[in-house]
């Protein structure tokens, strides 16, 4: 599928902040970080909803977690559909690249990375079902591990959803349109991905400094690890002074 660069208005510098993982199962985590960007007052936030995190039960029976997710919405962040399981079962990989694109560099977690459409479909009816269920009206789809194969792509057309977001920018379903937006992004797997994420982030952030729109994808566990939250404090610093949007909002103003 090919896309149209879409460009933001002149002199506008946007920063979207998404929250990856969001389910009951990682909770307290991610109150936590959502408590981390309130202090540095960043937001809205994107939180990217899991229905059913590793088959742990549904997001919408769980009525404390749909309660504080209410209220964040009311604050004005955004519930956006983030897979169904957010786990691989898309059969055996197919060869070394693909090996260690889907069980060491996801962890085994890039649930849509090899998905036919028809089973793509299915998962992403039942995903929009669920937070349906819990009063929410999802624009986006963010796939696990931002990993969608073609049959993923061809899964989202006619659904209700406006958008979808990859690790670099984010794509209008109407049209197939592109938004640049490089992400920063964190691995805290192990010692040696941590200490790795320094590094390539602030490359990241050196090289993307003045682009209009750049995006930062947390994860519930970053801030167990005192190195990585001072790393995104690092991160976002410099981009203070820049207008926090989700990724609808940013679609919406185009």
């Amino acid at each position: 599928m090919s896309a149209d660069r879409t460009s933001v208005p002149r002199k506008r510098r946007y920063l979207c902040v998404s929250l990856h993982d969001v389910a009951p199962a990682t909770f307290q985590d991610c109150r936590n970080t959502l408590a981390f960007l309130d202090a540095l007052r960043i937001g809205p936030v994107a939180l990217l909803v899991v229905p059913d995190y590793h088959g742990q039960g549904r997001a919408d029976r769980d009525d404390r977690f749909c309660e504080f997710l209410r209220a964040r919405v009311r604050r004005g962040d955004e519930i956006v559909l983030h897979g169904y399981l957010h786990r691989d079962t898309g059969g055996v990989p197919r060869g070394p690249g693909e090996w260690l694109e889907r069980r060491i560099y996801t962890d085994g977690e890039g649930e849509f990375a090899r998905l036919e459409a028809n089973v793509a479909r299915a998962r992403l009816l039942r995903g929009l079902a669920v937070l349906r269920s819990a009063g929410w009206q999802p624009s986006g789809f963010v796939a696990p591990a931002w990993l969608m194969s073609p049959g993923t792509r061809t899964a989202l057309e006619g659904l209700p959803l406006k958008y979808y977001a990859t690790r670099d920018g984010v794509y209008l379903l109407d049209g197939e349109r592109h938004i640049a937006g490089p992400s920063f992004v964190v691995s805290t797997q192990s010692f040696s991905r941590r200490a790795l994420s320094m590094p390539w982030n602030y490359a990241v952030l050196g090289r993307h400094l003045g682009s209009p729109v750049v995006r930062a994808a947390l994860h519930p566990r970053d801030l167990r690890f005192g190195s990585i939250e001072s790393l995104w404090r690092q991160l976002l610093a410099p981009l203070a002074a820049r207008e926090v949007v989700t990724e609808g909002e940013l679609v919406a103003a185009l």
